[in-house]
Parts: structure tokens; C-alpha cells; sequence
């Protein structure tokens, strides 16, 4: 499968989850990858699931890359566009989330994550794509998530980074088909990746939102009980990014599945009771246990 190496693979966000399994996964299968991440001594899981698929190290380039950084985005792209191998494929998996209230999160934060999740895809994409359309040829993919089917409370601003890189990806299809580029969606479910161990959590004890915070959040890490294998996702996306007609969207774990289907077909109503179940964020929430700062009642 050597012969694959003649065309690379860029990805963003490569020191932990779907980005590390990735870039060792793709290596392992001939490609070769430049796999970037914002600090490169970070790089031992990297190489450490090269090792375990049995890839060839002369097939991974690590680079720093801090993707809401210009400067950093442009040395990434120098290096790509002067790299004797062209670039075929753009896989965009940085990202990160708070746990927190609409409320308690500060502007600043709000916009990182947007700068993160969303901008830093946008403006990379934005340098990469003169090469790529001048060789006609090659894909644009995005790592969203399952918060784009149903609603998340606690993580609403990372879901709408998320629905943002879906519109602008579908968008983005319809534009680059005539020059023979691709864009592809990969939308997981829930998976044990190191996603939810760096959420920051926000919970302000002044909060008006505290006890509800607590109760959610009590219950959102049960859920990483019922986790899929990052590594089996991992095989699922690698598998679409080499096929030779890769589809717009691809899901990726039966509860994404589940919750685009109902997204298509059942009401916000529907979904809605399902997360409040899952959560805990009733509308009798605050009713059955009484919040201390809560506002009298009045008759």
C-alpha cells in the first residue's frame, strides 16, 4: 500500500481522539499524513497507535499548529504547499467544548470556542484551497458531532460551532464539485475518545444554574459508560475518506444514527423529552428541589 504515500493527508487536532487514531491509522494504510496539534510534546499517542496498527514512521510528519493562531496557520501551510507531496486531503478534527449554562459563559469564551471550532476549519481551508483547486482534485473534511440532531443543554455554543461547520461544509460541496474537490461531514456519536475528560467545566457557585449543572452533569458522565470504540470510528472514517465517490455525510455510532433519524422525522417536542430524561432538566426541576437563591413565589 506504499504506493498511497504519494499524496498526504493533513490533519488538525492529532494529539488525542479521532485525530490521533486517525493520522496512525491512515499511516498505517500507506498514506502519508502530516498530523498537527498546538504542542507537539504531545505527541506520544500519536506514535504509540502508529505502533499498534504497525505503520511506518517515515509516513508521519508531526507539526505545531495552533489553529486560531495566523501566524501558526501560515507556517502549517507553507509547510504543506512546499512539501513535495501533494495534498490530497483536509481532515479538520481540532475542537473543544465547555460545560456550562448559556448564562455563565463569558464572551470571551464564547468566542474561543468559535475560533477554535469553527473559524480556525474556516481559515486554513481558506489558504489550502488555491493548491488544491490548481491540481483539481482532493477533499475537504469536518469532524462535527451529534449535537447538531438534538439539543444539548450545558454545551449550546459548542453545538452551534458544530451546525456552523455543517452549513458551511454543505455549502462548500455545491461550490468546489466543479473543481473536483470533495467535502465530506463525519458526524460521531458518542465515543471514548479524550473529548470528555478536557471539557472545562463552568459552574459558578453564585450561579442561579449551580444544583442544575450538578444534576446534569452527574448524569452526561454516565454516559461515557456506554462509549463506542474511538478505534472502531476511527476504521468507519478512514474506510469514507479513501473510498473513491466519499459521501457528504457520514454517521458514525448507532445513537448518532438514532438521533438523525428522529431529527428528520420526529419534533423538537420528541427530542426534547429525551434529553430532559437523560439530564434531568425537567421543567420540574427547580420544583422539586428548590434552589437557595431561587426567587420567592408569590400568591
Amino acid at each position: 500500500m506504499t504506493t498511497r504515500a504519494a499524496g498526504s493527508i493533513f490533519v488538525t487536532g492529532a494529539s488525542s481522539g479521532f485525530g490521533a487514531h486517525i493520522s496512525a491509522l491512515m499511516a498505517a494504510r500507506g498514506h502519508h499524513v502530516v498530523a498537527s496539534m498546538r504542542d507537539t510534546s504531545k505527541s506520544d499517542l500519536l506514535y504509540e497507535l502508529l505502533a499498534h496498527y504497525g505503520g511506518d514512521v517515515s509516513l508521519l510528519s508531526v507539526i505545531e499548529l495552533d489553529v486560531t493562531s495566523p501566524q501558526s496557520r501560515t507556517r502549517a501551510v507553507d509547510f504543506l504547499t512546499t512539501s513535495t507531496r501533494p495534498l490530497k486531503t483536509v481532515l479538520h478534527c481540532a475542537g473543544y467544548t465547555t460545560a456550562a449554562f448559556f448564562e455563565d459563559l463569558s464572551s470571551e469564551s464564547i468566542r474561543d470556542q468559535f475560533e477554535t471550532n469553527f473559524f480556525g476549519a474556516v481559515e486554513l481551508t481558506k489558504l489550502l484551497l488555491p493548491a488544491m483547486r490548481s491540481r483539481g482534485e482532493g477533499t475537504i473534511a469536518v469532524i462535527t458531532s451529534n449535537a447538531v440532531n438534538v439539543a444539548h443543554p450545558m454545551y449550546s455554543i459548542y453545538a452551534a460551532s458544530k451546525w456552523s461547520l455543517e452549513g458551511w461544509a454543505e455549502a462548500l460541496a455545491i461550490e468546489l464539485a466543479p473543481f473536483g474537490i470533495n467535502v465530506m461531514i463525519l458526524q460521531p456519536g458518542n465515543h471514548d475518545t479524550a473529548f470528555a475528560s478536557n471539557v472545562v467545566s463552568i459552574n459558578p457557585e453564585a450561579s442561579p444554574y449551580a444544583e442544575l449543572h450538578a444534576l446534569a452533569m452527574g448524569r452526561l458522565r454516565a454516559l461515557g459508560d456506554r462509549a463506542r470504540s474511538t478505534a472502531k470510528a476511527a476504521v468507519e472514517i478512514c474506510d469514507a475518506l479513501e473510498a473513491e465517490s466519499p459521501p457528504l455525510r457520514v454517521r458514525i455510532g448507532n445513537d448518532d444514527k438514532l438521533m438523525a433519524a428522529l431529527a428528520r422525522w420526529a419534533p423538537y417536542s420528541v427530542r426534547r423529552r429525551i434529553i430532559e430524561r437523560i439530564t434531568g432538566l425537567t421543567k420540574n426541576a427547580l420544583a422539586a428541589e428548590p434552589l437557595g437563591n431561587a426567587m420567592p413565589t408569590t400568591k
